[in-house]
């Protein structure tokens, strides 16, 4: 036990240093209104609450705590990215980091928050799922999902995302998906003479596919999401 949570503490470290050193938002003066679509539209893929686990529901008494870190790919030499973002990316990954913790609660419902950093900017989230199959030692679980997530600064953002959610228990190992539509909002003031509030707001389909390992207290769980561009996520924690 003591060997594994020294590991985690390892894994949270690393990922912190990962995350800090994903830079920050600066609007330059070749910044353009095209610029922020795009940044909107990736930055929402970073932004926007994983899945992270499976569609089963963790029951009255269940509880997760995980800190995750991932993103999406990002395009250093783009010009939104150039213009528009002071740093670099992690292994070609806008990355940010994350605690997400989650709770069971009556009639196959669960309830989650988050909270972390991504460009230098603070994040928020809240996310409901609900189990319309609870899955058994044949059948799959299923669940409908929805979150909303904020960031506030420099640019503020609004991502809003529902999900359908299937998953499937083998031992300690539950592989999932999920496919869904994510919406993002985002304002910024630029402008090389005259400064303007702009506004702009994009949507997409999504998908994310991944497995959780989950050992006696401890979890581990990997996912691939797409969106705007390919991401990918990490989370381990604790969790009932």
């Amino acid at each position: 036990m003591r060997r594994a949570a020294t590991v985690v503490v390892a894994v949270l470290a690393a990922m912190a240093a990962a995350g800090a050193r994903a830079g920050d938002i600066r609007f330059g003066t070749g910044f353009s209104p095209g610029d922020l679509s795009t940044m909107v539209d990736v930055v929402s893929d970073a932004v926007v609450f994983p899945n992270l686990g499976p569609a089963e529901p963790t029951g009255l008494v269940g509880f997760e705590v995980l800190a995750a870190a991932g993103g999406p790919r990002a395009d250093t030499g783009s010009h939104w990215w150039k213009n528009g973002v002071s740093g670099d990316t992690t292994l070609g990954v806008l990355n940010g980091s994350r605690i997400i913790v989650r709770k069971g609660l009556p009639l196959r419902f669960d309830v989650g928050v988050q909270s972390g950093e991504v460009l230098g900017q603070r994040f928020w989230g809240v996310e409901g799922r609900w189990a319309l199959l609870e899955g058994g030692v044949v059948s799959p679980a299923l669940a409908l999902r929805a979150s909303h997530s904020w960031l506030d600064g420099p640019l503020d953002l609004k991502v809003d995302e529902a999900q359908l959610v299937l998953s499937k228990g083998f031992a300690m190992l539950t592989p999932y998906a999920a496919v869904g539509y994510r919406r993002g909002e985002g304002r910024a003031t630029i402008g090389d003479l005259v400064a303007r509030r702009y506004a702009v707001t994009e949507s997409r389909a999504t998908a994310a596919a991944g497995v959780r390992l989950g050992l006696p207290v401890f979890r581990v769980v990997a996912e691939v999401r797409r969106g705007a561009e390919t991401g990918y996520f990490i989370g381990v924690g604790v969790g009932l």
